[in-house]
C-alpha cells in the first residue's frame, strides 16, 4: 500500500467538519491517486470523532454478551475472519473495530476457509455464552441458503441454542437483538450494542493487522 498518513488525516479532518462520506472519499482518493485497496480501506476505516466515540461507545465485550440474544450478520462477519484465517491484512479502524478490504459482498464463493472460519466464529460465540444466537445471511446472495444450513448444523453439534437463516432485509432484522455482531457502520448505527468477533479471533490468531491510529 502507499503511504496513507496524509489521506487519512485528510478524510478525518473533512468527516469532522460534517462532509458527507462519499464526496469526500472520493475528494481525497482522487488527489491522492489511490489505487482501489486504498480507497476501500478509507471507506471502511475512517471515521469523524464524533461517529468513531459513538461506536466505541456501543462495542462490548465477550463478558457483556453472556445471557444476552446475539444476532451475528453473517456475511459480514464470515468474511473478515476468513480475511483473519487466510493471513490477509485486516485493518483496526478508527472506531477499534477489526474490518477486511475484500470488497466481495453480493458476489461470495464458497472456500478452503469457509467451514474453518464457521467453526471458528461460532466457537467465539460458545465463549461469550449468550442465552440464544440467531445467524442472518442475506438471501439475495447465492448459495445464503447452503450456508445458513452449514450453521445449523455447527450450531446443533456445539450445543448451542439458536438458527441461521438466509433473509431479505438481513440490516433491518438485527437490531431486534440485544447485542449485533458486525462491523457495518449502518448496522452499528442501528444496534443497541455491537460485538466484534474477528477482534476476538485475532487473540488467538496471527494476522497482518494494520492500525489506523499508529499512521498518523
Amino acid at each position: 500500500m502507499v503511504r496513507l498518513g496524509n489521506p487519512v488525516r485528510d478524510l478525518r479532518y473533512l468527516l469532522d467538519q460534517g462532509y458527507h462520506r462519499e464526496p469526500a472519499v472520493n475528494f481525497v482518493s482522487n488527489h491522492y491517486r489511490l489505487r482501489l485497496p486504498e480507497r476501500h480501506l478509507l471507506a471502511r476505516c475512517v471515521f469523524s470523532k464524533r461517529e468513531a466515540a459513538e461506536h466505541r461507545r456501543k462495542a462490548v465485550g465477550v463478558q457483556e454478551v453472556r445471557g444476552k440474544w446475539l444476532s451475528l450478520d453473517g456475511y459480514n462477519v464470515l468474511i473478515t475472519s476468513e480475511s483473519i484465517l487466510a493471513g490477509k491484512h485486516v485493518i483496526r479502524c478508527d472506531d477499534g473495530f477489526v474490518r477486511d478490504l475484500r470488497a466481495i459482498f453480493g458476489k461470495y464463493k464458497f472456500s478452503r476457509i469457509t467451514e474453518r472460519a464457521i467453526k471458528e466464529i461460532l466457537r467465539a460465540v460458545v465463549r461469550a455464552k449468550p442465552s440464544k444466537v440467531v445467524v442472518l445471511f442475506d438471501k439475495q446472495v447465492s448459495r445464503s441458503g447452503e450456508l445458513a444450513r452449514m450453521v445449523r448444523r455447527e450450531l446443533r453439534e456445539l450445543h448451542l441454542k439458536g438458527d441461521s437463516r438466509a433473509v431479505g432485509g438481513v440490516d433491518f432484522k438485527l437490531r431486534a437483538f440485544d447485542v449485533v455482531a458486525s462491523s457495518d457502520r449502518v448496522v452499528i448505527k442501528r444496534a443497541r450494542t455491537a460485538w466484534d468477533i474477528p477482534a476476538e479471533l485475532l487473540k488467538r490468531k496471527r494476522a497482518k493487522i494494520l492500525d489506523l491510529s499508529k499512521l498518523v
